[in-house]
């Protein structure tokens, strides 16, 4: 049972992090409406929008540039990194 609950953590984080450099990439795309990429653009952004916010009010974006999503990695790291540790995972 402890293995499962360790796999599913585990995925978690990972489908997270897959997420957010998802939104990083397809952010340097250009992409209209009706183009194949942008319900996949949409569907990423609703995701990790919730994420991004309260990192966003921290750190504004600079220069025209978003580093939300630096802080979302390292705070996912963290995330899992006490998870883990309260669950007594190496």
């Amino acid at each position: 049972m402890h293995s499962e609950i360790v796999a599913i953590i585990s995925l978690l984080f990972s489908v997270l992090r897959i997420l957010v450099w998802g939104s990083i990439i397809l952010s340097w795309i250009p992409v209209q409406e009706g183009d194949a990429l942008f319900s996949l653009k949409v569907m990423i952004y609703e995701l990790t929008e919730p994420l991004y916010a309260p990192f966003r009010m921290l750190l504004p974006p600079i220069g025209g540039f978003d580093f939300s999503c630096i802080l979302v990695l390292v705070a996912l790291n963290m995330f899992q990194g006490a998870v883990y540790s309260s669950l007594g995972i190496g």
